[in-house]
């Protein structure tokens, strides 16, 4: 049988939901509560392919971007084809969305009446809701007819007008109750505007899978994206103790410790990798934190097509480079330079929604190991993350964030970190 067949990128948008169009927090959360209870089902469970394009087109249609869902678009977000890839010969995406609807369609099959619908009709990629058939199958003339009766019923004496005092009485209650309401909730929502730290990290905390730690090592090629330490197995102890992949920071590995008992603290489970042992598969189960820069190449990744990114100016110097202003190249470290006269040093803190693998990522990462350290300081304190509310954009919360940090080097010990630039989308 041959694939579905959906619209090319110039064909017209879907039409609009003409059902139910999430707007409010409560309705996008009752159409990702269902998303979530779709992905659980034996129809997507066991099929991460399938999985992860449903998840993806319901998210951008919730976040608005719905009329990017284009074919091009999710054979580049999803399915990892470069931005010029022939559409015409290539059906890997068309194939999945036919499978998605099939699978389903399977769903509903099976599932209880009453559940929201998510659908995605024939010839588009943006997803509808419905609303439950239960609650769409009575019309409002069945809901207004009233049945007959044989007698006339009783008509009850009308009640009579409350005094004025008494009225007066029940406004000033409903009055006071109403300021006190609107009291709480103006304290509940500047508490949780404030508090940049539990801000920060609600969007990996809230994840319902482990959070992968994964740490750098000696085994980082620059450029080179997981690649693995590929160790033979006939070497000796005394090598395999000396190999490159079982090499790391002290600093760095502290910062892992730290970062490890922040999330247990607030009831997040942990997996902990090095960066050569993990792999792409590892990243697409749950959230993750990156700890290195140069030593990472996972993180090297990620950075390569920020704002923020590193790079070799020498071949002993590395920067972090402001694509905004390339001109800048004061945020660097000479590594020829004796250990303990090193005074300053930088880091890349991001967290994103990873496009390639539909996970929240963090990554705290130095330009050394003194900027690793400064960064995991920086992101388990909320006296510290205090700096980053304060010039971060509005709405950052909600967003992808990338920012740079600076600290001061004494004797071989980072301080307390300063926020230098910064940005969201």
């Amino acid at each position: 049988m041959l694939p579905e067949i959906a619209p090319s990128d110039n064909n017209a948008p879907c039409r609009p939901n003409s059902v139910l169009t999430p707007v409010t927090e409560a309705e996008h959360e009752r159409v990702r509560e269902q998303l979530r209870r779709i992905l659980s089902s034996p129809a997507f469970q066991n099929s991460k392919r399938y999985a992860a394009v449903l998840k993806y087109v319901v998210e951008q249609t919730l976040e608005g971007a719905g009329a990017r869902l284009k074919e091009r678009t999710i054979g580049i977000d999803i399915f990892g084809r470069t931005p010029d890839y022939d559409t015409a010969s290539d059906h890997v995406v068309r194939s999945a969305i036919a499978e998605v609807r099939k699978r389903l369609g399977q769903y509903y099959q099976m599932s209880a009446k009453g559940e929201l619908r998510i659908e995605v009709q024939p010839g588009c990629y943006t997803p509808q809701f419905r609303w439950p058939e239960i609650l769409l199958s009575t019309s409002p003339a069945e809901v207004d007819k009233t049945p007959e009766s044989p007698l006339p019923l009783p008509v009850p004496p009308a009640p009579e007008p409350p005094s004025s005092r008494t009225r007066m009485h029940s406004m000033g209650i409903a009055v006071g109750l109403l300021v006190l309401l609107a009291g709480i909730a103006v304290v509940f929502a500047f508490g949780r505007r404030h508090d940049a730290l539990d801000s920060f990290w609600h969007p990996l905390l809230s994840s319902r899978e482990p959070a992968l730690l994964c740490l750098g090592n000696q085994a980082a090629g620059w450029g080179s994206v997981g690649v693995s330490s590929g160790l033979n197995p006939s070497i000796t102890l005394g090598e395999f103790r000396n190999s490159e992949a079982e090499l790391v920071q002290v600093e760095d590995a502290l910062t892992l410790a730290k970062l490890t008992g922040f999330m247990q603290a607030n009831g997040m489970q942990v997996r902990l990798a090095s960066q050569s042992d993990t792999t792409f598969t590892d990243l697409q189960g749950g959230p993750a934190i990156l700890v290195g820069l140069m030593n990472n190449n996972w993180t090297q990744r990620l950075v390569s097509r920020l704002r923020f990114t590193v790079i070799q100016t020498s071949p002993n110097e590395f920067a972090i480079r402001d694509l905004n202003n390339p001109s800048r190249k004061d945020w660097s470290i000479d590594y020829s330079t004796p250990h303990m006269d090193v005074t300053r040093d930088y880091a890349i803190v991001l967290r994103m929604l990873d496009p390639k693998t539909e996970q929240m990522v963090v990554v705290a990462a130095g330009l050394s190991v003194f900027g690793t350290h400064a960064a995991g300081e920086f992101l388990t304190s909320k006296s510290e993350m205090k700096k980053l509310a304060a010039v971060a954009p509005p709405g950052w919360e909600k967003k992808n964030i990338e920012f740079v940090l600076s600290t001061d080097v004494i004797r071989g010990r980072s301080g307390p970190a300063s926020v230098v630039a910064v940005q969201s989308w």
